[in-house]
């Protein structure tokens, strides 16, 4: 009879732990799917994307972006962007002549873009002018992501 009743204590164990595996691994699976989730934040895509936007406005106003110097877009871009957030920028620029728009250069500034993350895009369009005539017009290319 004493054999039964051991038995009996082991199956029990055997179901309690079972039921302790089963609710750890929900409990995982959940916190996953959250943080994926919480990834996928449409507001922090657009709070991302709106700090980019106002970055490359405040480096065009202040004509940054203009001299083309890539310590000083690097020094603006660590100024004006949260230290949370990478950024790096692609810059064409196109020379006027017999009216129209040639490519002359594409410049690269800032960080490399990581291999894995989620990455986001801001874009700004400036003239540069010498006596009232238009020498160049560039595009500014942001892509940025969270660190």
């Amino acid at each position: 009879m004493s054999e039964k009743t051991g038995n009996g204590k082991g199956f029990v164990y055997t179901i309690d732990a079972t039921l302790g595996l089963f609710l750890m691994v929900l409990m995982l699976a959940t916190v996953v799917f959250l943080s994926i989730q919480a990834e996928d934040d449409p507001i922090a895509r657009v709070q991302v994307v709106r700090q980019g936007k106002d970055a490359l406005a405040v480096m065009d106003e202040t004509g940054v972006l203009a001299t083309f110097d890539s310590q000083e877009i690097s020094g603006a871009l660590n100024s004006t962007l949260p230290r949370s957030i990478g950024a790096h920028l692609q810059v064409s620029t196109y020379y006027y002549d017999n009216g129209q728009f040639n490519l002359i250069a594409i410049q690269d500034f800032g960080e490399m873009v990581p291999g894995n993350t989620t990455t986001y895009g801001a874009r700004r369009d400036f003239l540069s002018s010498r006596n009232r005539q238009v020498t160049n017009y560039s595009v500014v290319r942001m892509t940025l992501w969270q660190k």
